[in-house]
């Protein structure tokens, strides 16, 4: 029976960054950045990184960065084997803002797209674990809009909405002995958030300080559970039905600051806290009453720290600028509700990027960075399958950008 109630009870995907399933930004300067920058926004992209810059941007400006993320994960166990998986998504990103600072108080707006959670992995056929898991496909999108003002020449404060929208696909095998059957699950829906932020900067000195905060949302999720190969006699419990969920994307507080160190050469280091401990259980409602599953997970929070450097209008090329990050995500789960659906664990990443002004108001960014997670062991004797993973993520990104307010000379 063990096989029956565990094809209702897993849902979460491979995580893409350590802390759950939170994705980078795909605008290619803060993957180089390794989203350190979020008291040196300039661009439409802060409708998401930080609102409050947008105000004080004069006229339009767009921006688009497509992302190609690979996640790759080995699993071994000394009993039962070894097994890799490795996936590669492509989440995308744009926006676009409008801001003025003619009148008593600079302002400006913007929308944008993007995909902030997510994941996916795909573990081979006939692992040893295909009875937890064989695939996961996640895409949490979000739209929204935000609204930023300068009330103080050293102050701006933001405002966002934003509109999640989820989809996941998970399928694995059921043994009956004499063949595996396959149950999969499809769900979509979502909810609302909005975020608060701030941008100060400190008179004389040139410091910027910057805060964002962006609230919970906990998104129903309704879909259908589809089983093939089922026996007989089990397709009372395992048959076509509707199915629930909520998924949970969790509060987040980030604070930061840039330093203009010398002309051109800005350094920024950031603080980010994700509200994780509020994800106790993935809770399974059968439409018809025949199953509801809790499966624990009692995540705790996660603590990133961030730092990294920009350097524009180098002596020996004007129109280019230079980037580099570096981060620590402090993430250690619980290892009695590890899975290999979702194998969260700490990380380090390193970032690199670049961009080039191929016209005064145009253009063009790259970024990489690469995470590499801690080893992980699920926690002997507890109900999780055991074995230890080992997970690496490859990011880059490309983009591009347009500013009525920026020429060749600045950043």
């Amino acid at each position: 029976m063990r096989s029956v109630i565990i094809a209702v009870t897993i849902l979460v995907p491979a995580s893409a960054m350590a802390g759950g399933y939170l994705v980078p930004s795909s605008a290619p300067r803060e993957v180089g950045l390794g989203q350190a920058a979020v008291a040196a926004q300039d661009g439409p992209e802060a409708v998401f990184l930080n609102t409050a810059a947008l105000a004080g941007q004069e006229g339009f400006a767009a921006g688009f960065g497509g992302e190609v993320l690979n996640n790759r994960t080995e699993w071994s166990d000394p009993m039962l084997g070894s097994a890799k998986q490795s996936q590669t998504n492509t989440p995308v990103g744009v926006a676009a803002s409008y801001g003025s600072n003619a009148g008593p108080i600079p302002w400006g707006v913007g929308i944008a797209f993007g995909t902030p959670a997510g994941g996916s992995l795909g573990w081979p056929k006939g692992w040893p674990g295909q009875e937890f898991i064989l695939s996961v496909d996640q895409k949490v999108f979000g739209f929204g809009g935000g609204v930023g003002i300068q009330p103080l020449p050293f102050l701006k404060i933001g405002a966002n909405y934003v509109r999640f929208q989820a989809t996941e696909e998970l399928h694995q095998s059921l043994n009956f002995l004499d063949h595996f059957a396959d149950a999969g699950i499809a769900l979509s829906g979502g909810a609302n958030s909005f975020g608060l932020a701030t941008e100060i900067s400190v008179p004389t000195v040139p410091l910027k300080i910057g805060a964002t905060f962006v609230y919970r949302a906990r998104i129903p999720l309704e879909g259908d559970a589809h089983f093939e190969g089922v026996p007989p006699g089990f397709q009372t419990l395992l048959h076509d039905q509707t199915v629930s969920e909520e998924l949970v994307i969790p509060s987040v507080f980030t604070v930061g600051a840039a330093y203009e160190a010398m002309p051109g050469l800005k350094l920024m280091a950031n603080y980010e806290f994700e509200n994780w401990s509020i994800y106790h259980a993935d809770v399974f409602k059968g439409g018809d009453g025949a199953f509801s599953v809790t499966v624990p997970r009692n995540y705790k929070d996660a603590h990133v720290i961030r730092a990294a450097g920009e350097y524009a209008r180098l002596p020996f090329m004007q129109e280019l600028t230079l980037r580099a990050g570096v981060l620590r995500s402090i993430s250690d789960q619980p290892k009695d509700t590890l899975s290999p659906s979702l194998t969260d664990a700490s990380s380090w990443a390193i970032s690199l990027g670049g961009g080039y002004n191929i016209m005064p108001n145009l253009r063009v960014d790259v970024g990489y960075q690469h995470a590499f997670f801690d080893k992980v062991t699920a926690e002997p004797g507890s109900e999780a399958f055991p074995g230890s993973y080992s997970t690496n993520v490859d990011i880059f990104s490309v983009g591009v950008g347009w500013r009525m307010d920026v020429g060749s000379g600045e950043k």
